[in-house]
Order: C-alpha cells, then structure tokens, then sequence
C-alpha cells in the first residue's frame, strides 16, 4: 500500500499533501495500518473493521475472523484501535454498522473509547469521528457519502 503512495507521489495532478485513504472490512484493516504507518496519509476512513484484539481473539474461536489478522508478538504490545490511534493527529474516521456482527459489540464500543483517548491526549479530539448506522457490514451509499464528505473537509488544501 505504501508503494502505492510512492507512485501517486510521482503524478503531477497529485497533490501530496492530501493524500487520503479508506476501505471496506480487510480493505479497512488495511486502512488503519496505512495511516498508522505512513505519514503521507492526512486523512483515513477504515470502515467494517474495528474492534479489540481480545474480543475479537475470542470471538474468532466461533469462526468468525481469519486469524490472519491475530499478529503473532504484536498484540501482547498494542491492540487494534492503537492502530487508528497512532494516525493521529491525522484525521482518523472509523465506521463499523450497528448490526455488523463480525465484531462484538463490546469490542466496538472499547475500540472506539480507545481511540477517542488516544486523539484526545494527542491534542487531536476533533481529528477523529465514529460512526455506527444501522447497517450490516458494508461500505453502501450512506456510509461512503459521510466519509467522503469527510475525507473532503480533512483534505482541504
């Protein structure tokens, strides 16, 4: 993905400086891992794809999530939402559907207090938005309407 930034980074209608990314479920997975580790990133919107490691450890014994995503020697040192909140003080919108039932609701809800801590400390409360509808798991007219009306307001040049 950051190879990606690199070849944006070389096109003259680009503009670095507002560089911007968002994606569905893995594709949200990945969202937060870009932000959280490539500066370029200004402004995120993960969507599907947020909860805590924990919950989500035992809830993927029912099957649920690919242990893919349960990173062997990081998570004894960081969780998930640390992810997202270490985009900060970029703009960081996370969405995952009230009745998205990939992931805990209590694992939701610890994700998102974890985050909302993390910009705040960082001076950056204001650089970060949640969003719940009631909707199951995906990126549909609504959602992706608030998030580019997001990623709009973050990426002003």
């Amino acid at each position: 993905d950051s190879r990606c930034i690199d070849y944006l980074a070389t096109r003259p209608e680009v503009d670095i400086k507002r560089i911007g990314v968002t994606g569905l479920s893995g594709g949200g997975w990945r969202t937060n891992m870009l932000a959280a580790l490539d500066p370029r990133i200004k402004a995120s919107v993960s969507v599907g794809w947020m909860t805590t490691g924990d919950m989500q450890q035992h809830y993927n014994v029912k099957g649920a999530i690919g242990s893919f995503n349960l990173l062997p020697g990081v998570w004894n040192r960081m969780d998930i939402p640390d992810l997202a909140a270490m985009s900060a003080p970029n703009a960081c919108m996370v969405v995952v559907g009230a009745e998205d039932i990939l992931f805990p609701e209590e694992g939701k809800q610890q994700a998102k207090a974890a985050i909302r801590e993390a910009f705040d400390w960082a001076g950056a409360g204001n650089k970060t938005s949640f969003y719940s509808p009631a909707a199951p798991h995906n990126y549909n007219k609504d959602i992706q309407e608030k998030a580019f009306a997001w990623l709009e307001k973050n990426l002003k040049g």
